[in-house]
């Protein structure tokens, strides 16, 4: 599970497959589906590339905020569906659940159905804004100054700035009740509003965690399930953050030893990660950021946190990832420029964007309670990422109401509904052992580890055969027969080993 909006999108729904027309022979004729009840709209959504005329509906379904009480005040939860735009329609849609938690649904909604057009040709494409994000009672929070590079550079969850937080939202909102499983019958509510009987659900990262908690409370709604990067229920993170990382770190460094080319570039790259963490461990690094304009150029000190986040983030995608090994390089030569700029930008890109509010409400009733005192920390000795983000995110969740959880929340999700599972050879943060553990209580499940891969697969070539075994799943609704054969053929398109002289 992880912080972010577009980075699992733009790298792994990527499709460019022909299909044929879907075949629906042999299948049970469906039983009636619900009438629908949630009015929808025609409406614009931004994002949309200009010129195109597309057929987008909108809607909003009122709940209450308290669905256990049936009483108080209501929330919206916002919903954006792009119809089928085939003649031959299948009546169960694609719902897509996003990654972080705190990402927005229906602000991805324009870029997904673009990359899904093969699977809208048939289907319905379904975005619900989870409660507590975009358009459904976002809980937003301003922890950064976009007009102060050096404020990205502190604390993950700065202290002052969560209890303002906590004030500015507490009158809008129960900050107990955003909670996945209270989400989940939200979303549920949305299905039967819109007509559906079965639904289709695509989730990834956290996105997972929230599709086997529906799959969990509702298995008899689930036609079929991706799931790409698995988030267990009981993945309590960031407990286990330190060892993830370190193996995904350890396999791209030894990928780069068995590559002739950076092999030769960088002979020594284990003793120079060595080299690198323990000058940072003895204090920060000072660095200057030149820009365009010189007196825009900053100093920004960088910490051990703040560079083995930024290495952290770059194993997210293999084209990030080929990056560290040079990036370890300079650093160990002295130039800490480029680490400190990536940990700059996805400070910018992802720690401050989304919900945090929700990410908080989350976690701190699912993950942290869970963890115990010392386990998190001890998996963070002899680390590259160390135990910041548990420090830091306990601290932050002390401060933070906590919501209540069902009593089998963390439990395996058992289910017969037919499950793709995706997960990438060097994911730092859903590693292969997720998805293996979810696919043992899923008997109708496919689990494929992508080669090379990371939290994403963007910087792979071949990925197109990822593409066309989800197309062929959805179509089918089966793991039956799907040919995964040319997942063999995935490689990383290299490393890289120069970086522009005006960064040196």
């Amino acid at each position: 599970m992880c912080r972010h909006r577009r980075l699992l999108i733009a790298s792994v729904f990527g499709f460019a497959i022909l299909l044929a027309p879907p075949n629906y022979l042999g299948q049970t004729k469906p039983a009636a589906a619900p009438a629908q009840t949630i009015p929808l709209e025609p409406c614009d959504v931004p994002g949309i590339r200009q010129g195109v005329k597309e057929k987008v509906r909108c809607g909003t379904l009122e709940v209450f905020e308290d669905r256990a009480g049936k009483s108080g005040r209501k929330i919206p939860i916002k919903i954006v569906v792009f119809p089928a735009t085939g003649q031959e329609k299948a009546p169960d849609p694609l719902f897509y659940i996003p990654g972080g938690p705190g990402s927005s649904a229906t602000e991805d909604s324009p870029y997904v159905a673009g990359q899904f057009a093969k699977i809208r040709a048939h289907r319905d494409l379904v975005f619900v804004d989870q409660r507590g994000t975009g358009g459904s009672n976002a809980l937003n929070c301003d922890f950064f100054k976009p007009s102060d590079p050096r404020s990205y550079m502190g604390e993950y969850f700065p202290l002052a700035d969560v209890r303002t937080c906590r004030g500015q939202l507490e009158p809008k909102a129960n900050l107990k009740l955003y909670t996945t499983s209270i989400a989940m019958e939200d979303l549920d509510d949305v299905r039967a509003g819109l007509g559906y009987r079965q639904i289709n659900i695509i989730g990834g990262s956290y996105g997972t965690r929230a599709a086997q908690t529906y799959l969990k409370l509702h298995p008899d709604r689930v036609r079929a399930v991706i799931l790409h990067g698995v988030s267990p229920t009981n993945q309590f993170m960031p407990r286990d953050f330190p060892q993830h990382n370190e193996r995904a770190l350890n396999g791209v460094i030894a990928e780069c030893e068995k590559d002739e080319a950076c092999r030769a570039a960088f002979p020594n790259l284990r003793v120079e990660t060595r080299t690198v963490l323990d000058k940072l461990v003895r204090g920060p690094v000072e660095v200057e950021l030149k820009r365009q304009n010189p007196s825009e150029n900053v100093r920004i000190s960088l910490s051990r946190d703040l560079a083995a986040e930024a290495v952290r983030y770059m194993l997210y995608q293999p084209g990030a990832a080929s990056r560290i090994p040079l990036f370890i390089h300079l650093a160990a030569e002295g130039n800490f420029v480029p680490l400190t700029e990536a940990a700059l930008s996805y400070r910018r890109q992802i720690v401050a964007t989304g919900s945090n509010g929700m990410y908080l409400s989350v976690t701190c009733a699912e993950d942290l309670p869970w963890i115990k005192r010392g386990e998190g920390e001890r998996n963070g000795v002899n680390t590259f990422l160390g135990d910041y983000r548990l420090r830091q995110q306990r601290a932050a969740c002390e401060l933070w109401p906590r919501g209540t959880i069902p009593k089998n929340y963390s439990e395996p999700t058992r289910a017969n509904v037919p499950a793709l599972i995706f997960t990438g050879e060097w994911d730092p943060v859903t590693p292969p052992m997720y998805g293996e553990t979810a696919a043992k209580y899923l008997p109708h499940s496919l689990h494929v580890v992508v080669p090379h891969g990371g939290h994403g697969f963007n910087g792979l070539k071949g990925i197109d055969c990822i593409d066309k075994l989800m197309l062929n799943f959805i179509e089918r609704g089966t793991t039956t027969g799907l040919d995964t054969s040319c997942v063999n053929s995935i490689v990383r398109n290299g490393f890289m080993l120069k970086f522009p002289e005006a960064n040196k």
